[in-house]
């Protein structure tokens, strides 16, 4: 089965209403994720409805009619993004290319974080065995 390509966010300010919605982690309005942006991101009430509107038209954000308003949530979970961006670079990589990259980002993990990321791989290879 083909996974689904990742669609990529455009700009710092789809990025941050992104951040805000995993934050949020709920159904929120407009106003909800314009307070949660930093505070120079936090532009007219119309144009984070409008890149909510974007985000939700690519597939990246769900939107419910509740009344007159409407909510936001993210459709998909951050570490979903990002593995799927990820997988779709390295995608386009040489097997060695591929490699080297993850073994460089592996190598720059602190011991913590490394054993964090190996107990994943043990969950993820004893799902796969499933």
């Amino acid at each position: 089965m083909a996974r689904e390509p990742a669609v990529q966010l455009q700009g710092e300010l789809q990025l941050e209403v992104m951040r805000a919605l995993w934050r949020l982690d709920r159904p929120v309005g407009v106003e909800e994720v314009r307070s949660e942006l930093p505070a120079r991101q936090q532009g007219a009430y119309t144009t984070i409805q409008t890149i909510l509107t974007r985000l939700a038209e690519r597939g990246l954000v769900g939107r419910k009619r509740e009344g007159k308003a409407i909510s936001y949530r993210a459709k998909v979970s951050e570490a979903d993004y990002y593995s799927r961006s990820l997988r779709e670079t390295l995608a386009l990589a040489s097997d060695d290319a591929r490699r080297a990259a993850l073994a460089q980002l592996v190598g720059e993990l602190d011991p913590g974080e490394l054993d964090e990321i190996e107990a994943l791989a043990r969950e993820v290879a004893t799902r796969r065995d499933r």
